[in-house]
């Protein structure tokens, strides 16, 4: 996934039919606060902001869309959540209770840079039982390299203020940490920043070339193998904490490998998880699709809310976008000995680094998937006491 969240997931143990939207990405503004190297965002200095109607004519579309499901997942990203008021947030989650079937459950994650947290804020999330992803890079050095202000000051300060303040509210969090080749050499001292800070949980991004950012520093084969030996130490160290820390992808690869069916990424299908732009615009496959642009493709908005979700299974620009997916997939499963751990991969990371979506093999999922299964496995087998409870 892009920098700074992961908001889809592997869903292993189940039928590839078993199909139901899981997972809302609203973009509640495309503006961002600060200017991160490595951001995939391509319109983060606009300062739209989504109106009253095209939030309730997206709570009709979502809310009387066929495919729902019992539970649902709404992340609020794609820019700084909470440059936007606590009122708006306020309006927002009452007119999905207006909206949303009785039955149905729903969980409201904000992914922030934790600059423009307040007590205001945090009682908000408190009350509502929202969950937080909360974006540090590690210590100091590593994090102020990349996360910078738009006038080149650092941010950890806020950061690290952010989170004591979820803390004091029992605000239930996660941090969430993009690698670069620096913090490949301090597996020690990143452990012990989390540790150290009362970090129960944690999650690794790699820096993607994905949208606007067109490079990584962990591309090629040496950055590769540093990484593999980053993870490989630093497996280790969460493996002897006995649960002082957990690494969402290391659990992630514990659940695929004792699962009974193959996972499926809910990434590669369709309405499983869909995203909705500034402008009402609508999405699906990988959120990071919507609001980027291709060479092969006109873009990647294939519906608006005012129009419902069921117009978008005959726009043309979907099936196109669907049919190369499905193929990607396929090859994955046809070549890749990995493929019943991975589920094909995202469409997002194949477009952005091969210029296709029906690609095969990725950096990032060398990264994410092959490497994390490996060296899960190595764990298991170093210890030789079985696999942890997740």
């Amino acid at each position: 996934m892009a920098p700074d969240v992961q908001v889809a997931r592997l869903r292993p143990g189940r039928s590839r039919t078993d199909s139901c939207l899981r997972l809302l990405v609203i973009q509640p503004t495309p503006f961002c606060n600060v200017s991160c190297s490595y951001c995939y965002l391509p319109d983060r200095t606009s300062t739209l902001r989504m109106s009253a109607e095209i939030l309730e004519s997206a709570c009709a579309a979502i809310f009387g869309a066929p495919f729902l499901g019992t539970q649902l997942d709404v992340a609020w990203h794609a820019g700084e959540p909470l440059v936007l008021p606590v009122a708006w947030y306020a309006d927002a989650i009452a007119c999905m209770a207006r909206h949303a079937p009785p039955a149905l459950e729903i969980t409201h994650f904000f992914q922030t840079n934790g600059l423009l947290l307040d007590g205001e804020w945090a009682a908000f999330l408190a009350r509502t039982g929202a969950r937080v992803g909360l974006s540090i890079d590690g210590p100091a050095d590593l994090h102020d390299r990349h996360r910078r202000t738009r006038a080149g000051g650092g941010t950890h300060a806020g950061a690290m203020r952010a989170l004591r303040m979820l803390r004091e509210h029992d605000v239930p969090f996660h941090v969430i940490t993009v690698l670069t080749d620096a913090a490949l050499e301090e597996p020690e001292r990143l452990f012990d920043f989390y540790v150290r800070n009362g970090i129960a949980e944690v999650g690794f991004n790699v820096e993607e070339i994905e949208g606007a950012n067109r490079t990584s520093s962990l591309a090629g084969p040496a950055a590769e193998a540093r990484f593999r030996s980053f993870l490989a130490r630093f497996l280790g160290l969460v493996w002897s904490s006995r649960g002082a820390l957990r690494l969402r992808e290391a659990e992630a690869a514990q659940q695929a490998i004792l699962a009974d069916r193959p996972v499926v990424d809910e990434q590669n299908q369709p309405f499983e998880i869909l995203t909705i732009g500034v402008d009402g615009s609508m999405s699906t496959f990988s959120p990071e699709l919507l609001g980027t642009l291709h060479s092969r493709f006109a873009g990647f908005a294939f519906g608006h809310v005012a129009r419902g979700c069921a117009a978008m299974v005959d726009d043309l620009a979907f099936r196109r976008a669907a049919r190369e997916i499905q193929a990607g997939v396929e090859a994955c499963a046809r070549s890749c000995a990995y493929f019943r751990w991975c589920g094909g991969g995202a469409p997002a990371n194949k477009l952005f680094e091969t210029g296709r979506f029906d690609a095969t093999e990725t950096m990032h999922c060398r990264l994410i998937r092959q490497a994390v299964l490996d060296e899960v496995l190595t764990q298991v087998e170093t210890h030789a006491h079985g696999l942890p409870a997740p």
